[in-house]
């Protein structure tokens, strides 16, 4: 089973997780590093009544298995992934789904305010209130299950958190 360098970037919705991910996917171009760039949320996103996997984790994995494979086959041999990260389950999955894994978590993280001068500016409509309170919830969960092998500070520049999370990977040296 081959090794697979995997940087997962989680957060609360309003972090920044998948700008994060865009801006090292760029970083790892310009230097020629074959890798590939999932975001989660965009693989796992289903809507089924009373289903006993409410955040379709089972699904994620899945579909992300499924992903990987066909990534792997075109020559990536890394992965950055963006996502929600709540559990330790959660990484096991990623296992899973990624076989030869070798995972590290950066749990980007800001202050209260922020997040939810984050999450105003960007979501509209209905969403707004539940997702709002979800991302709050979310920065209890991590921190109660010590989610992330680095909290990153996600208030400042997208290059600054870009480049220390491609620092601490290893993945340039």
């Amino acid at each position: 089973m081959a090794h697979v360098p995997v940087i997962v970037i989680t957060g609360p919705s309003g972090t920044g997780k998948t700008v994060t991910g865009w801006e090292i996917r760029e970083i790892l171009r310009e230097r020629k590093v074959a890798h590939a760039l999932i975001d989660m949320d965009n693989i796992r996103w289903c809507y089924v009544p009373d289903s006993r996997d409410r955040f379709n984790r089972t699904l994620g994995a899945k579909n992300l298995a499924a992903v990987w494979a066909n990534f792997r086959e075109a020559g990536a041999d890394r992965l950055v992934l963006s996502g929600i990260v709540e559990s330790h389950e959660d990484i096991r999955l990623i296992e899973q789904a990624v076989p030869g894994a070798d995972i590290t978590v950066y749990r980007l993280h800001v202050d209260e305010a922020t997040l939810e001068g984050r999450m105003r500016q960007r979501e509209r409509g209905r969403g707004l209130d539940r997702n709002l309170a979800r991302a709050k919830e979310l920065t209890d969960i991590m921190a109660r299950n010590g989610i992330g092998d680095h909290l990153i500070d996600a208030d400042r520049e997208l290059d600054e958190i870009a480049q220390e999370i491609i620092g601490l990977s290893g993945w340039l040296s």
